[in-house]
């Protein structure tokens, strides 16, 4: 019997702790990172880099914030229109297109933050910040 009163009195608390889990993941908003590189850098300069980054790493992670990175390979294809043709074209339309972080944030001004810290400025490479949704949520609203 009383198992059965401690599992009923459970229920509202573990019901609250539910509602406010979703109330936080509502009020996070997605954000990108992308990277384009402006040069080449040095072998020392990539050394540094990869212990600039990790830094950058930890300190974004001190805010609460988990960031999950993609690395992108050699362009395999890159199509176009030309009328009603298709048009294939070797190599990428962007070549210093390589790195994507993705990201929750509960603030625009937190994200670009985050942006406006990367290492990635010191050694040429520019950084955009983009919140992004996904186009399931779209075209569930229409």
């Amino acid at each position: 019997m009383l198992l059965v009163c401690f599992v009923v009195l459970c229920q509202p608390i573990q019901a609250k702790t539910i509602i406010s889990q979703d109330k936080k993941e509502q009020a996070m908003k997605h954000y990108i990172l992308i990277f384009h590189s402006t040069r080449t850098l040095s072998p020392e300069e990539v050394k540094q880099r990869g212990v600039d980054i990790a830094a950058w790493v930890k300190q974004v992670t001190e805010m609460g914030v988990a960031l999950d990175p993609r690395a992108l390979g050699e362009t395999l294809a890159n199509f176009s229109a030309d009328g009603n043709q298709i048009v294939s074209r070797e190599g990428s339309s962007d070549p210093t297109f390589r790195n994507l972080v993705f990201f929750d944030s509960p603030s625009s001004e937190q994200a670009v933050t985050i942006a406006r810290i990367h290492p990635g400025l010191r050694y040429g490479a520019t950084v955009e910040v983009h919140e992004w949704t996904s186009p399931r949520g779209l075209a569930a609203t229409r």
